[in-house]
């Protein structure tokens, strides 16, 4: 049997490449895992690991889907196990939204999109990170979330259909 080969970035494997992969990455690896998370001291966690097992595990990218695709799996992956650990279940944040999205004192910022999206259960929420926040389309959403394309397309109308209930008077005018 032959080892697989690797079709990691050129600059994954070169003494440079960690700062060109945050560099290239870390913005909106922050952006998804504060989404993801609700918290941004643990999102920044959240990038760090995640920008790690991408560096030691560039030898295993194998090219089948494409590098955006690779490292926000590794990312939502790394998501799920904070959510998951008993250190997370314990700590309660009771007002962390309300930190993430604190009055500046600026009247042109309005915080009630965000707070709708992060009302939504996990999967719709996912789904609406990924797609508007990301700008990815439901083909690579579905390789990342490994699920059907139609698994998507359905989560998103669901997600839409919820947002509009939550911020009807609001954005929509029905």
């Amino acid at each position: 049997m032959r080892p697989i080969e690797s079709k990691a970035p050129s600059y994954l494997q070169d003494e440079d490449g960690f700062a060109r992969l945050i560099d290239d990455w870390g913005d909106r690896l922050l952006r998804l895992c504060t989404l993801y998370l609700g918290d941004v001291h643990l999102a920044e966690d959240a990038v760090q690991e995640t920008l790690l097992k991408a560096w030691r595990n560039a030898d295993r990218f194998r090219g089948t889907g494409s590098e955006m695709t690779w490292i926000t799996r590794i990312a939502i992956n790394v998501c799920k196990s904070y959510l998951r650990s008993p250190w997370k279940r314990r700590r309660v944040p009771a007002d962390e939204l309300d930190r993430l999205f604190a009055d500046t004192g600026d009247p042109q910022v309005d915080d009630t999109l965000p707070r709708a999206i992060m009302a939504l259960s996990r999967p719709y929420r996912e789904v609406i990170i990924l797609y508007y926040y990301q700008e990815l389309k439901a083909r690579e959403i579905a390789d990342i979330l490994h699920v059907d394309v139609s698994t998507i397309t359905a989560r998103l109308s669901r997600a839409r259909k919820q947002l509009r209930e939550a911020l009807k008077g609001w954005y929509y005018d029905e």
